[in-house]
């Protein structure tokens, strides 16, 4: 019995995040004591994003030891997760200009990398980078995590047992004036709301440790003054250690050494003594060392820093006419734009580095998409039905410059590569670039499926089935089209993103129901390069259900690729603490202050709306609508579903986040659609009502109680990527769609969503499976456990 009360005491007091910590922490302790005599034997530069349109742009450092990060724009977490990139030993992360471009994935990723237990990250920046953390506090909680930010300073560098660091500062040409920086206090731009407060566990403490409070990590980097914007480009010169020759056994043999301890001090550099009194040099027994190579990771923004890049002395020890051949640049990584890598300064600074330099360019015109999970699942997905899961994207085709046509022929006789992800220069033990092809193979997918017992029986028996249905379908009801974007939830996978849904009113009218991290490169990547402009222009509204990291972190993506094409500002309906994040970061980082027009989500409430008369005609007039009207649900603090009537009378209803509750039933009443979350399966209802989601069958409930025409059931745990695990009672799924990404559909074609459950069941038949057995596995572990607490 005493073991027992142990066991639970255990199982109460330590969370699944806790325990991996300290795994980790032990793991980095002798990974540092086995790693401080010696050098990393293998390193490789890895391109992460190629920095193409809806890509992030992204370095991954890897070496035996330990990973390092350059830059983390949006979806840098989920390249990583997919291709097998990984970012337990990631120690220190280096950005080289303070924007969203490439700090955009951070948020996201660092909730990932908590959760597995890393236990401490070092950020590498211009001055003050840290403050994003003020910014994205209350809805990305740091758990156990230490953050620090290193002084960057031109006279320190960073070092460790792989490589030496040095910072290089680019500066302006002209001073900028920030017109909209305020003398506010940061602290009115301070939301302390705990938006997982509602997490708890059966005890009545947090399922994990207080988040780490903005003050604590502002100590720890030695209370910086960042009182106005947080500006500033860094280029970091990078040189590898030497790597100490190997031990020559022959030449030990000769000098008279014998085996035992005493080689490993020969080895290590240290010289020795011998029993007769000789003394035998480290130096005569070894190999010469192997000097380490130099690679330099740059970003020269916009023309105002090419003087300061151009004229920099520093970068003269690493060129042609170096002092140290051994220092001449063997890669140099490029952040810039391709307006600046076409620059003929810029071109001509490149050629001051030997003709066999690797120049590898991340940047915008790039024509890798990066991604093979999102490919592969379409294309099976696409025998189904081949508009509502149409084939997407993989690339753009790079765009040709005419501004500098003859600059263009001067980069060819560079060493120039075009960043594809996987990609790799390799620097040790043998260097040099390796090329990775993502494979993305229609015939290979589709033939998976084909092979599977059965498969093309039950899709002609679909088809037949489709062909049927399809005449009552009224062709000309083109609009309204609702494009899943985003299923997943908490974190995205390769096959589900997190939550985003693109409602499109009409041709020219769309509104944006959340917008998780990647919800750009969604849309990008299904609309491709002739349409996504035309789609951008149309997002007149972008309506956030609620503040939790996964349902809002790429709303700034968003409202900058959408400045990029017009200055007409959206429509933000939002918790009105939405506010907190994006002023301080229009105060801090970038200004995104007249990109929006903010909308409470509490103006629109169902029972008591607070928006004046003229302006909530506005909105209706701008989105095409009848009405719009919101409600809280059951979930964290200022969560919201939301109701679309629009002219021709179709009711929308999204639930967002919430447990089932009367509220969302109440705006709901005769819809025609009801997107409703679907978090987890039945079996797992208490974990659902802990956490505030719903399960399957109570999504499906809430459908029956308003009475809708069809449920869409999203927002799946991940452990569902594939599939979810439904319940057996077909019957009740007969006006009810499972949502994939990148499934796009109008109102009158609902009624063939449910056609496809046995084919998908087929389709993804291993993977049903296995959530069967793991269901059955979880069955028996809960009795036995239940047992032994009895006992």
């Amino acid at each position: 019995m005493r073991i027992c009360n142990c066991l639970r005491n255990i199982f109460q007091s330590m969370s699944h995040r806790e325990i991996n910590q300290k795994i980790q922490k032990v793991k980095k302790i002798e990974r540092k004591a086995k790693n401080s005599a010696s050098v990393p034997s293998y390193v490789a530069l890895q391109v992460l994003g190629s920095g193409v349109r809806g890509i992030p742009s992204s370095l991954y450092v890897s070496t035996d030891h330990s990973k390092y990060l350059f830059n983390c724009g949006e979806g840098v977490q989920r390249l990583a997760q997919e291709h097998r990139l990984r970012l337990t030993k990631l120690e220190n992360v280096f950005f080289t200009t303070p924007t969203w471009k490439n700090m955009g994935g951070f948020p996201g990723m660092i909730l990932t990398i908590q959760d597995i237990g890393v236990p401490a990250l070092r950020l590498h920046g211009p001055r003050g980078i840290y403050k994003i953390f003020d910014a994205i506090r209350p809805f990305v909680q740091l758990k156990n995590i230490e953050i620090t930010e290193a002084e960057c300073n031109e006279s320190d560098c960073y070092v460790d047992d792989c490589m030496k660091i040095n910072y290089v500062h680019l500066k302006k040409n002209t001073s900028e004036i920030d017109s909209d920086d305020s003398d506010d206090d940061e602290q009115m731009f301070i939301d302390n709301t705990d938006y997982y407060a509602h997490e708890f566990n059966s005890n009545g403490k947090r399922n994990a440790t207080k988040h780490t409070p903005a003050k604590k990590i502002s100590k720890q980097i030695n209370n910086q003054q960042t009182n106005g914007r947080i500006k500033g480009c860094i280029s970091y010169i990078c040189k590898l250690h030497d790597k100490p020759g190997t031990l020559n056994l022959e030449k030990c043999v000769d000098r008279g050494v014998t085996p035992g301890p005493i080689l490993g001090q020969l080895k290590s550099g240290n010289d020795v003594t011998l029993d007769n009194g000789t003394i035998i040099k480290s130096a005569d027994v070894c190999d010469p060392s192997i000097p380490g190579p130099v690679f330099i990771v740059i970003e020269c923004p916009n023309e105002d820093y090419l003087d300061s890049l151009i004229n920099n002395e520093v970068f003269k020890n690493y060129q042609k006419d170096a002092s140290d051949p051994e220092n001449i640049a063997k890669c140099i990584v490029h952040f810039s734009p391709e307006n600046i890598i076409r620059n003929p300064r810029y071109i001509e600074w490149m050629s001051r580095f030997e003709n066999d330099t690797e120049h590898l360019i991340i940047n915008e015109n790039n024509s890798c998409l990066s991604y093979e999970g999102i490919h592969k699942i379409q294309h099976k997905l696409n025998l189904l039905h081949p508009t509502i899961f149409p084939l997407i994207h993989d690339q753009f085709p790079a765009v040709e410059s005419t501004e500098y046509p003859i600059e263009s022929e001067c980069l060819k006789k560079l060493n120039i590569h075009r960043a594809k992800t996987l990609d790799a220069v390799h620097l040790r033990p043998q260097s040099g670039l390796e090329n990775t092809k993502i494979k993305i193979d229609r015939e290979t997918d589709v033939n998976e499926v084909f092979n599977i017992d059965g498969f093309l029986d039950l899709l002609a028996e679909l088809q037949t089935d489709i062909n049927a249905r399809s005449k009552y379908i009224n062709e000309s009801e083109a609009y309204p089209k609702i494009l899943m974007l985003g299923t997943g939830s908490c974190i995205p996978c390769k096959i589900r993103n997190t939550s985003g849904i693109l409602l499109r009113i009409d041709e020219d009218t769309s509104v944006l129901l959340d917008c998780g991290e990647g919800t750009i490169g969604q849309l990008i990547r299904f609309f491709g390069p002739s349409e996504i402009d035309k789609i951008v222009n149309s997002i007149k509204a972008v309506y956030v259900s609620h503040l939790h990291a996964d349902h809002h972190l790429g709303l700034l993506g968003v409202l900058q690729e959408r400045q990029r094409i017009t200055n007409e500002p959206i429509f933000l309906l939002a918790p009105n603490k939405i506010e907190f994040w994006l002023r301080l970061y229009n105060k801090k980082f970038e200004r995104i202050a007249t990109n929006y027009i903010l909308v409470p989500n509490h103006c629109l409430n169902y029972n008591s709306r607070k928006i004046a008369n003229f302006a909530y005609n506005e909105l209706k007039k701008k989105l095409r609508l009848n009405d719009v009207y919101t409600i809280e649900v059951y979930h964290c603090p200022f969560a919201f579903a939301v109701a679309w009537t629009l002219k021709n009378g179709k009711k929308i209803v999204y639930s967002g986040d919430t447990r089932p509750c009367y509220n969302i039933t109440s705006i709901g009443k005769y819809c025609d659609l009801l997107i409703h979350e679907a978090t987890m399966e039945d079996e797992l209802e208490k974990e659902a009502k802990k956490k505030k989601h719903s399960t399957i069958s109570e999504a499906l409930m809430v459908g029956e109680e308003m009475k809708a025409k069809f449920t869409l059931l999203t927002h799946f745990s991940q452990r569902y990527s594939k599939m979810p695990r439904l319940p057996n009672d077909s019957d009740i799924l007969n006006n009810v769609g499972i949502a994939f990404d990148n499934m796009q559909f109008n109102l009158a074609e609902l009624s063939l969503l449910p056609l496809f459950y046995p084919s998908l069941k087929l389709m993804f038949n291993e993977f049903c499976n296995e959530l069967e057995e793991k269901a059955h596995k979880r069955i028996i572990r809960q009795k036995t456990i239940a047992e032994m607490l009895n006992s």
